[in-house]
């Protein structure tokens, strides 16, 4: 009968350690759907916006001499685009620029210097972009990129990657878009994430991995051990001083 009931505990046992190795693999395994569905991806042009930095350089191609594009890199080639989305630009003046890419803004600046110099070639690049990264990852803070490619994969990585109790099927990824904030959800469980909007980072996006319920857990049982504790160590204290009393009054 022993071996019978030691037997039923044992199976009850593996099974229940089965079913939770497999709740943990769903919890903490990546991409573990849609890999058959995963194409090239392909990177979109991101839009300036207001306090960015844009790279622009122009040369010309009629002459060895740079002179005549000279005036178009006397600040270095380095321009701020302001909280009202302008540049200042030579010969241009006040020009809108938020809402173009790098390569609509080239082709403007290519057509509108052109008319002063001959033959020019315009360079316009973004001079990188920072997004921050919060919660649940071995490095929280500002990452900052040098190119437009950057995905949330890569600021993941770049933040030393996932802790144990974050979250895989929940990452919120916070954008601001026409002066609205908007909110999206990432599952890196399923694949299917390359398809949302977040994957390809903007400037400015907000990061954030939450815990899991088992950190939570884990912190409602220190705080219940670190609150009941001196509860406990109070009571053993008085019953061993009422144990002393009554062995004082027998005496």
């Amino acid at each position: 009968m022993k071996r019978v009931v030691l037997y039923i505990f044992s199976a009850v046992l593996l099974f229940t350690s089965c079913t939770n190795v497999k709740k943990l693999e769903r919890s903490y395994q990546l991409f573990q759907t849609g890999l058959d569905s995963i194409s090239n991806y392909s990177y979109k042009s991101l839009v300036l916006k207001p306090d960015d930095i844009v790279s622009i350089k122009a040369y010309t191609a009629a002459t060895a001499s740079q002179e005549q594009a000279a005036l178009f890199n006397l600040l270095g080639g380095k321009y701020v685009i302001s909280k009202d989305g302008n540049l200042e630009l030579p010969k241009i003046g006040t020009f809108k620029t938020v809402g173009l890419t790098c390569n609509q803004l080239k082709e403007f600046l290519s057509a509108e210097w052109g008319k002063y110099v001959k033959d020019i070639i315009v360079d316009v690049q973004m001079n990188g972009f920072s997004v921050n990264v919060l919660g649940e990852v071995g490095s929280q803070g500002v990452k900052i990129f040098n190119s437009e490619k950057a995905t949330i994969i890569d600021a993941l990585a770049m933040s030393g990657g996932l802790n144990v109790d974050g979250k895989r099927n929940d990452i919120l990824v916070i954008r601001e878009e026409n002066g609205k904030r908007q909110s999206y959800f990432i599952d890196l469980r399923d694949t299917k994430f390359y398809q949302s909007p977040a994957f390809q980072l903007q400037q400015n996006d907000l990061i954030y991995v939450g815990a899991d319920m088992r950190k939570f857990k884990a912190m409602s049982g220190a705080e219940f051990r670190n609150n009941i504790m001196p509860i406990t160590q109070a009571v053993s204290i008085s019953i061993s001083l009422i144990n002393l009393l009554l062995l004082i009054g027998r005496r």
